[in-house]
């Protein structure tokens, strides 16, 4: 089975929102409350033994959609506590002011995943970040790098692998962080 792109934009969304965790445990800087936007600026790996679409053919694919199919992936996205964008490879979040000052440490949008994050300051502005999750639809791991870390902004290099609903995948991606601004604009804060 090929993945589909309502299949790899969900599992990006949840591999984005769980790397975005890891940086945010215990990160040497306090990432502000509000409305943040994650975009996936390189991706490669397998899932189930098929290729990951690349963030181009993922664009690609989200234009062909019909409307109605678009609008059913968005909402089961925000049903997670992501908001979408009109490119397949940005998801928003909302960080409540009480998450951003313990720290925080945001657990996937999966409500039965349970994730271990652990983080190595390196600088004020970098770390070494690696994190395990399991739950009812699986388990993955991972590590990575997060620089150019501030209140307002942070980038992320990571490897994962493990499985999703008995399927295996591996992973690594880049991505980078930015706040948009204090109102999350209907989103709902992530649980953490």
């Amino acid at each position: 089975m090929r993945p589909t792109l309502a299949h790899a934009r969900c599992l990006c969304g949840l591999v984005l929102l769980a790397a975005t965790a890891a940086v945010a445990a215990q990160s040497p800087v306090k990432r502000k409350p509000g409305l943040w936007e994650v975009q996936l600026t390189e991706q490669r790996g397998h899932v189930a033994g098929q290729p990951m679409p690349s963030p181009e053919q993922m664009e690609a694919m989200r234009a062909q959609m019909p409307k109605a199919q678009r609008e059913q992936m968005d909402k089961l996205m925000r049903e997670r506590g992501m908001g979408m964008t009109d490119k397949a490879t940005t998801v928003r979040h909302c960080l409540s002011p009480q998450a951003a000052e313990r720290g925080p440490i945001v657990e996937p949008p999966d409500a039965g995943m349970k994730c271990d994050h652990r983080m190595t300051p390196v600088s004020a502005q970098e770390a070494r970040f690696s994190f395990s999750c399991t739950g009812p639809k699986g388990q993955m791991q991972g590590e990575g790098r997060a620089w150019d870390l501030s209140p307002e902004h942070y980038k992320t290099s990571m490897t994962m692998q493990g499985t999703v609903n008995g399927q295996p995948i591996s992973m690594s991606m880049t991505q980078t962080g930015r706040w948009l601004g204090s109102d999350c604009q209907g989103i709902k804060p992530l649980a953490n």
